[in-house]
């Protein structure tokens, strides 16, 4: 009886301090205008929007979408993705946006927004994500890529 006593309770406590991890299914969804991570962006950038969330997290005037973008940019940063790439990913139910690791990130960029919509393609993926908080999802594992045929959804 011990044994299975301590057994669960090793088991729950593995499971508890694992990272909500799970595989979605979805399409590569195309944002036009999307600021989503510093991709590409020097430290001394970064180092200036820093110090103006900052000013603004202290600030008596910040609005609740201020201190949103603070919020995301506080969890990229805690997580080493700020200058992360990211893609958007429609599943059945709402629109992610999953930051990636390079590598995986080079698998994707081969896929053109016009080309898919001329050619009536789209880029279904199976993925493996881990929450990082409520809406922000990464990725080091692509697990399937497919081109096939259908609408390749995007916004302005």
């Amino acid at each position: 009886m011990k044994n299975i006593t301590l057994t669960l309770i090793i088991g729950l406590l593995i499971l508890s301090c694992s990272k909500n991890e799970k595989e979605i299914n979805g399409d590569l969804y195309f944002k036009l205008i999307d600021i989503g991570s510093f991709y590409g962006a020097d430290d001394e950038t970064i180092e200036k929007f820093e110090k103006s969330f900052d000013s603004i997290r202290w600030s008596k005037i910040a609005g609740k979408d201020d201190l949103e973008i603070i919020r995301v940019f506080d969890i990229l940063k805690a997580n080493d993705l700020l200058k992360s790439p990211w893609i958007n990913l429609k599943t059945d139910s709402e629109i992610k946006k999953i930051y990636l690791s390079e590598l995986e990130y080079e698998k994707l960029k081969k896929f053109d927004r016009n080309k898919l919509i001329t050619d009536n393609k789209k880029v279904e993926l199976k993925i493996k994500v881990t929450e990082l908080d409520s809406g922000i999802y990464y990725s080091d594992k692509i697990s399937e890529i497919k081109l096939i045929d259908g609408k390749t959804y995007w916004r302005k």
